[in-house]
């Protein structure tokens, strides 16, 4: 059995093969190029187990490891750095790390996702940064106005806003800047509205999408968004594990009799803290109860605390509902009924 530890980058990767003993087989800088690689991947011999850090661009490496590996595993990033050595860094020595961790059986390591969840998450933060785009085009806008001293206030996403906007009097290069503004806006406004359209298409044929819908707040956009990020919720044990995926448990460093409660962890799936931290405060509408939570925890320490408490709460109910695969009942007596009508079922 050999090891092969990858040390990948944008144009070449550098491979460290060793055998069971740790004993080095090869160690070789390859261009990525889908041709060579394949060609480097038939010279090692079989069987062998491969790990790669999960850099950007992982995706296509991947693809073609997994032809020829026997495992291909995704190292954490993250988690590797408490292997690495302090004084010495170079491509051959994080290949070699990744090699030797690997073949000791510490390797920490993260889910690689199917193609399917792969290409859904970029369409996602494609959409995602489509509205990032629009927000920055509207900013820019503002400003201009407000250095002429024309209205900026309203919502500028809408048409009815922005055919309010009169150029009339203007420079030349004002009235240029201010339609090239509008043009953007509008122009995303439209790709904004067509990737709409596709989320409701992929939520209808997802059961887990449609059930996470029934969750007050969450839309088809949020709801494709928890489920790619979580992937497959079966992959979590418990909903600690979770949360510490979600990254919504702080942090805790306990010695003797001296315990320090920190920030949240930064090792964590940005998008999905991210989502249900938004979310949390449009569910709070929808479940009394949990604004009554809020409100108070938000008067005892601040309204941020509070926020991410009920996230942790919302995560909750994300948990069991896709645990059980069922939808969110909002009351006990919709669950009762749930019950009783699937023991009825070929009654």
């Amino acid at each position: 059995m050999y090891y092969v530890g990858v040390d990948l980058h944008k144009e070449s990767s550098w491979f460290y093969v060793m055998d069971e003993s740790g004993k080095r087989v090869m160690s070789e800088n390859v261009s990525n190029s889908p041709d060579v690689l394949n060609e480097f991947f038939q010279r090692i011999s079989s069987p062998f187990y491969l790990a790669v850090e999960a850099t950007y661009n992982w995706y296509f490496f991947v693809d073609i490891a997994e032809k020829y590996a026997d495992e291909v595993y995704l190292a954490n990033s993250y988690e590797l750095k408490a292997f690495a050595k302090r004084h010495k860094k170079t491509d051959k020595i994080d290949a070699h790390l990744i090699a030797d961790v690997l073949r000791k059986g510490y390797l920490p390591t993260v889910t690689i996702p199917g193609k399917h969840i792969r290409s859904i998450k970029e369409y996602l933060h494609y959409r995602m940064n489509l509205v990032s785009d629009r927000s920055r085009y509207i900013s820019r806008l503002k400003s201009v106005l407000d250095k002429l001293g024309l209205p900026s206030s309203g919502d500028f996403t809408t048409y009815k806003r922005l055919n309010l906007i009169s150029v009339e009097g203007l420079s030349e290069y004002y009235q240029k800047v201010i339609c090239g503004y509008i043009e953007n806006i509008r122009y995303l406004n439209r790709q904004i509205y067509q990737t709409e359209k596709m989320l409701e298409k992929i939520g209808e044929f997802d059961p887990d999408i449609r059930n996470l819908k029934t969750i007050p707040g969450i839309g088809d956009f949020s709801g494709a968004l928890i489920k790619s990020e979580i992937i497959d919720i079966n992959r979590f044990r418990s909903f600690n594990r979770l949360c510490a995926y979600a990254g919504l448990a702080p942090r805790v460093s306990k010695s003797s009799h001296k315990i320090f409660r920190g920030p949240l962890n930064k090792n964590r799936r940005k998008a999905l803290q991210w989502i249900l931290i938004e979310v949390a405060h449009h569910c709070i509408k929808g479940l009394s109860e949990k604004k009554k939570k809020y409100e108070r925890i938000a008067k005892r320490k601040s309204r941020n605390t509070a926020k991410v408490c009920l996230a942790r709460d919302l995560l909750k109910i994300v948990y069991h509902v896709l645990k059980e695969k069922r939808p969110f009942y909002l009351h006990k007596e919709e669950q009762i009924r749930s019950v009783a009508a699937s023991a009825l079922c070929g009654v």
